[in-house]
């Protein structure tokens, strides 16, 4: 730049060229005479150079003057020698020495100086105090410049991962295995994301030395993780980590077989004793149902006065005996009996079962003879009637009985231990010459001998028991 006192400008010299490029046209500037004829060759004016170049025409201007001090500064001045060089493809080491050759040498505008001349000083390059305020301009702009690149830079990073646990891409773990425990590294402060089999992700923190857990479920087979650290601020993500959890599945057992009851219902109330069991199966190839008589019930509405107490002289007979209770009767009944199943592993029974509680109890067999857990019903074939058991228990005896006018016996002698059972509609008789050994039970209720009725003669119908003289 211009000095802004005219006293101190030196005034302008005629300086020679040393080497290659020869002196300058009328006192000219070697070098800004070689700038000058390269840029007319060019074609080119001061004011396109300018927008070229983005040096100032008057900085060109003054280069090629040699007017060097009229440029601002030493360094500004090499840089726009090196720059103008360049654009017009001369070699900017060779500008640049010439121009220090020239700049260092000394000539007087004539041969005669008259009074005291100036003396002229060789330009040297020289700290200024603007200078020092640039330096310190850039070194504030740099430190600050720096700090906030680091802050910037330490916002914007992506988080680090690791995996170390497990270290494989696929590991294998043991059959029925419920829980894995999934362990690594990452940023500290960061979230880890881990997404089960394409669900949701859970979520684990890294601690302060970048530690991190987590525990996640399992099933069999193939387990799936995927594993991203993700900074909680800006969201900003790692690369995904993917681990993937075996749990062996192992081979499924061959079905078991199996027999399940459809009907009766268990509890059904089967009136008449016709009674339809169905039911299905799995590999099964028969079924054997087994009925079993567990005692006698009550028919619907009867209004019989509790039965008297047996004796207890009574015979140990009595306790499996239909009347009595407390576990199944020595009553027959239906004896087991087989069917095969159908291709769709149905099958059918058809039974006829006396009144009474009974337990029905199906077990299937398969082609190998291995048969399945039993499984039971219990079903009340309900009395229909008067339903009278007459035993005789404790000696031979005389025994004559009717049923609705009907004569079933007169006066046969049976021997201990007999029984019969009579079915009556409306009443049943009884008579026997021994009314201490004759004992009744009417629809399943035991009432004991029948002198306990004062007499040896009883008739029953639906409003009890009582002793009578005739039938």
């Amino acid at each position: 730049m211009t000095s802004a006192n005219p006293a101190r400008r030196p005034p302008r010299r005629i300086i020679g060229r040393r080497g290659g490029y020869g002196g300058g046209r009328d006192g000219r500037s070697p070098v800004g005479e070689t700038l000058r004829d390269a840029r007319e060759r060019r074609g080119v004016d001061l004011y396109r150079a300018e927008r070229d170049t983005k040096i100032r025409a008057k900085y060109l201007a003054a280069i090629e003057e040699g007017e060097f001090t009229d440029l601002p500064g030493d360094v500004y001045t090499r840089g726009f020698l090196r720059n103008y060089a360049t654009y017009l493809e001369l070699d900017p080491d060779e500008i640049e020495e010439a121009w220090r050759e020239e700049a260092g040498e000394i000539r007087p505008l004539t041969p005669t100086i008259v009074g005291p001349q100036p003396l002229t000083v060789l330009r040297r390059i020289t700290f200024e105090r603007s200078h020092l305020v640039i330096a310190l301009v850039v070194l504030i702009v740099v430190v600050v410049g720096g700090y906030f690149g680091y802050q910037l830079t330490r916002y914007l990073s992506y988080p680090t991962l690791g995996v170390d646990t497990p270290a494989a891409a696929t590991v294998t773990v043991p059959v029925g295995t419920a829980s894995y425990v999934l362990s690594g590294t990452a940023t500290p402060g960061t979230t880890v994301l881990i997404a089960w089999n394409g669900q949701d992700p859970k979520t684990a923190i890294a601690d302060d030395s970048g530690r991190w857990t987590f525990t996640a479920p399992l099933q069999g087979g193939s387990n799936q993780f995927d594993v991203t650290a993700q900074n909680p601020d800006t969201s900003h993500a790692s690369a995904t980590v993917r681990r993937i959890v075996l749990v062996p599945i192992p081979a499924p057992t061959p079905p078991m077989p199996e027999v399940l009851f459809s009907t009766p219902a268990d509890g059904a109330s089967v009136a008449g004793g016709a009674v339809t069991v169905t039911g299905t199966s799995t590999e099964v190839s028969s079924v054997t149902i087994t009925p079993t008589y567990l005692g006698s019930p009550l028919a619907p509405g009867a209004t019989l006065p509790p039965p008297t107490p047996i004796a207890a002289a009574t015979s140990p007979a009595a306790a499996t005996s239909p009347g009595a209770s407390g576990g199944p009767s020595s009553t027959p009944g239906p004896q087991p009996a087989t069917t095969g199943t159908a291709a769709d592993g149905t099958f059918t029974f058809s039974l006829q079962l006396t009144p009474g509680r009974w337990q029905l109890a199906i077990v299937g067999t398969n082609s190998k003879g291995v048969h399945t857990t039993p499984v039971t019903r219990t079903i009340t074939v309900p009395y229909k009637g008067v339903n009278v058991l007459i035993q005789l228990k404790g000696g031979a005896a005389s025994v004559s009985y009717f049923h609705d006018g009907v004569t079933d016996d007169v006066g046969t002698v049976h021997p201990d231990g007999w029984s019969v059972t009579v079915v009556g509609s409306k009443y049943v008789c009884v008579n026997t010459t021994r009314p201490t050994i004759v004992s009744i039970t009417v629809n399943g209720a035991p009432y004991g001998p029948i002198s306990g009725f004062g007499g040896r003669r009883v008739y029953i119908d639906a409003s009890g028991v009582k002793s009578v003289s005739s039938c």
